[in-house]
C-alpha cells in the first residue's frame, strides 16, 4: 500500500516546532495503518542535529578538502564529520542516479536524432595502501555537455614497479587477506551500462577510448543493437585540447584535484572502497547538477546535456531524501513532485 499510496491516504494531524526550524511543521496520519508521519521525513535533514552545516560540508568536500581539516573549520569532531558526510554522500549519489534514470526514460518516450558521443578511460588510485591495494576507477562522460556518466572504484591487482620490499608487503598482505580479486572488468561494464541507459532510443553512438584490448568488447556488450563507432587513440600521444580524449583527460584531472582522496600521493586516502564510491557519488551529483561545465560557462552539464531546466543551488541537492528512486521528491522545487515527474494529489498537500 505504502509502495503505491491512493490518493488521500493521509489526514493531518497538526503541527510541531523544532529547534532548528524558523517555521511550524505539518504532521500527516495514514488513512489504513494509523501511522503518523511529517513533512520532514521526506527531507534528507530528517533527524539531523546540525542541517545549517550541510550545505557548507558539500562545498568542502568538492574542493579538494579532507576530512580532518572540514571538521576543524566547521567546528565539528571528525567522527561527527564522517557520519554525516556519508549521509549527504548517499542522498546526492542516489540523486544523480534517479536523475540520469529519468534522463533515460525521457530519451525513450521522446527520442532525439544526435547520436551519443562518449569518452571512456580508467584511472588508479588505492584504499588504505598503495603498495598493496591499487583500485581503478572506469570513468565516462558526455563528450560536449561533459556529464559524467558513471564513475565506480574498483579493486585490482597490484601491478608496475616490483621491489623486493613491495613484493614482501604484497605476500604478507596476501596471506592475511588472501589473494586480491580484480573486479575492475564488471565495473567497467557496469559504467558502460549506466551510460547506455542515459540514452537508450540513440541512434548511433561514438565512443572515444585508449587502446586497451578489452574495451572494444566491454564497448559492443553495452551497446549491442546499436550502430557504434569506436575510436581508440594512444594513451602516450600528448594530452592538450587537441587530443581526441581531451574530455575524459580534463575530467580525470579535475576529479584528482577536487576529490583529495584519489590523488597519486596523499593523506586524504580511503580506508575502504565502498566509502571512495561514496564520495564519488557525491561529486558527480556536485559535478552534473550544480558546477558550471567550465569557469566561464552559466549552466552546469546537465543543463548542456538538455536533461534538466536549471542549475540546483547547493541547498537544493541536499533538500531531499533520494532512497525511493523515481518517487524521490524531485529537488527541482518545493519536494511536490517527484523525479520521475509524478505530481498526485498527496505529493501537492506535502
Amino acid at each position: 500500500m505504502h509502495v503505491a499510496p491512493a490518493q488521500d491516504f493521509f489526514i493531518r494531524r497538526g503541527t510541531y516546532r523544532s529547534r532548528v526550524k524558523p517555521h511550524a511543521v505539518q504532521r500527516f496520519e495514514c488513512r489504513e495503518c494509523h501511522r503518523r508521519f511529517s513533512r520532514q521525513t521526506f527531507r534528507h535533514d530528517y533527524r539531523d542535529k546540525k542541517p545549517h552545516l550541510n550545505v557548507r560540508v558539500v562545498e568542502l568536500l568538492c574542493s579538494g578538502v579532507g576530512y580532518r581539516q572540514s571538521a576543524r573549520i566547521l567546528g565539528m569532531s571528525r567522527g561527527s564529520l564522517e557520519r554525516k558526510a556519508r549521509k549527504i554522500q548517499r542522498t546526492v549519489g542516489e540523486l544523480d542516479t534517479n536523475l540520469l534514470e529519468r534522463a533515460g526514460q525521457l530519451d525513450a518516450a521522446k527520442p532525439r536524432k544526435a547520436p551519443l558521443t562518449l569518452q571512456f578511460d580508467e584511472f588508479e588510485t588505492y584504499e588504505f595502501c598503495r603498495n598493496t591495494m591499487p583500485l581503478s576507477v572506469p570513468t565516462a562522460v558526455e563528450t560536449e555537455s561533459r556529464l559524467i556518466l558513471g564513475a565506480i572504484a574498483a579493486p585490482i591487482r597490484p601491478r608496475g614497479k616490483m621491489t623486493p620490499r613491495r613484493e614482501e608487503r604484497i605476500d604478507r598482505h596476501e596471506e592475511e587477506y588472501g589473494k586480491r580479486v580484480d573486479l575492475s572488468p564488471a565495473a567497467c561494464r557496469e559504467v558502460l551500462k549506466r551510460a547506455a541507459m542515459f540514452r537508450p532510443a540513440a541512434p548511433e553512438v561514438h565512443l572515444d577510448t585508449d587502446f586497451k584490448s578489452t574495451y572494444p568488447g566491454y564497448a559492443r556488450e553495452a551497446f549491442a543493437g546499436v550502430e557504434l563507432s569506436h575510436r581508440q587513440t594512444l594513451g602516450s600521444d600528448p594530452r592538450g585540447m587537441d587530443s581526441p580524449l581531451a574530455a575524459i583527460n580534463l575530467t580525470e584531472a579535475m576529479l584528482r584535484d577536487l576529490v583529495g582522496r584519489v590523488r597519486r600521493e596523499s593523506w586524504l586516502v580511503s580506508k575502504r572502497c565502498h566509502y571512495l564510491n561514496l564520495h564519488l557519488g557525491l561529486y558527480c551529483g556536485w559535478r552534473n547538477w550544480v558546477r558550471p561545465r567550465f569557469n566561464r560557462d552559466s549552466r552546469c552539464p546537465g543543463e548542456i546535456a538538455g536533461v534538466s531546466d536549471r542549475r540546483l543551488t547547493p541547498a537544493e541537492l541536499v533538500s531531499w531524501r533520494q532512497d525511493w528512486g523515481s518517487r524521490s521528491p524531485s529537488p527541482y522545487g518545493d519536494g511536490r513532485a517527484t523525479v520521475g515527474g509524478n505530481r498526485g494529489r498527496q505529493d501537492q498537500e506535502i
